[in-house]
């Protein structure tokens, strides 16, 4: 088995309804039943909606539970709540404190409504200021993994580091927007090899969302549509492999650049014993450590994309990324 399987273990987080897909709630929760039972499933991650559909999505889920006769599986949800904004102090936080009311009372052992015990057990919320941040982690939860995304446009540094320093006990990590549905809203390298630094010398893990569909970084659509635009997006290896690489040989920003920049496959090695990137390398039995503590997922609105085309890269074929 190629320890590409062991990489990718639980790394998209399936996000389809959100653009470019934009699918309705009832799709994506046929869609999250199919690729669970899948035989790509290992890669699945969370299921991502926003917590304001918690409710929706619990009747979703009871109409397909009468519709099947063996019990629904648990499912793991990371849920979209909104910002404290900047702006109106009541508004701003009653839309923020009513989405965690949400997510508390749909985890409730009570919620009968909640036929198959899924869990909310991650939030995703944009902090993009210090103050903002305070804000939103006081108010946060315990026992729940909370991912504050941040603003890559500058130096996060300093959010990253508030991060680390919190000792409030509650499970926080950072994130990152890496991509977007036109070509203004996708991060330079240099930024998100800056973020990367940043979140590897303070030993904070992240995710990343929004334009990873592809393995490899290249030209693509931006959109499904016709007269999509196209735009250089990042690759979804491209980021992983230098976040490994970075937490596990101390990459400088540059070095960083250079992986994230990366168009040629074949850069991207995996075999039974390793991940490596030129002589840069990841023993097996590090992989799965290195994952927890430094890159935790992607979201992606499609779940197809990525399994098939990771099958397109040289030496990774079906049977080495799923084996039976």
């Amino acid at each position: 088995m190629s320890q590409m399987s062991e990489l990718m273990r639980e790394s998209v987080d399936y996000a389809g309804l959100f653009p470019p897909a934009s699918l309705a709630l009832d799709v994506v929760v046929a869609n999250y039943h199919q690729y669970v039972n899948s035989t790509e499933h290992s890669m699945l991650g969370r299921l991502i909606i926003p917590a304001s559909r918690l409710g929706e999505f619990s009747e979703i889920r009871q109409s397909h539970s009468s519709d099947n006769s063996s019990p629904a599986q648990p499912w793991r949800i990371s849920a979209l709540v909104p910002p404290i904004e900047s702006s109106d102090a009541k508004e701003r936080f009653n839309k923020f404190e009513s989405a965690i009311d949400l997510i508390q009372n749909f985890n409730a052992p009570d919620n009968l409504e909640n036929v198959a015990n899924d869990l909310v057990d991650a939030i995703e919320v944009k902090t993009p200021d210090l103050t903002i941040m305070e804000a939103t982690i006081d108010r946060l939860p315990l026992g729940i993994h909370s991912f504050l995304e941040l603003p890559h446009g500058e130096d996060p540094g300093d959010l990253i580091q508030r991060i680390k320093s919190d000792t409030s006990n509650k499970n926080l990590y950072a994130k990152i927007r890496t991509g977007g549905t036109v070509p203004n809203l996708i991060p330079t390298p240099e930024e998100v090899a800056r973020f990367i630094w940043n979140c590897g010398k303070a030993g904070v893990a992240f995710k990343a969302t929004a334009g990873l569909h592809h393995p490899i970084r290249n030209d693509y659509r931006l959109t499904y549509e016709p007269d999509s635009q196209t735009a250089t997006m990042f690759g979804f290896l491209n980021v992983f492999y230098a976040t490994m690489m970075s937490w596990e040989h101390s990459l400088g920003i540059d070095e960083l650049i250079k992986i994230l920049s990366a168009t040629e496959p074949t850069l991207f090695g995996a075999s039974e014993n390793e991940i490596f990137w030129g002589d840069f390398k990841v023993q097996a039995d590090r992989i799965k450590t290195l994952r927890s503590q430094s890159i935790i997922s992607f979201g992606s609105c499609s779940f197809l994309e990525p399994t098939t085309e990771l099958q397109d890269i040289p030496g990774q074929s079906h049977q080495s990324l799923f084996p039976a």
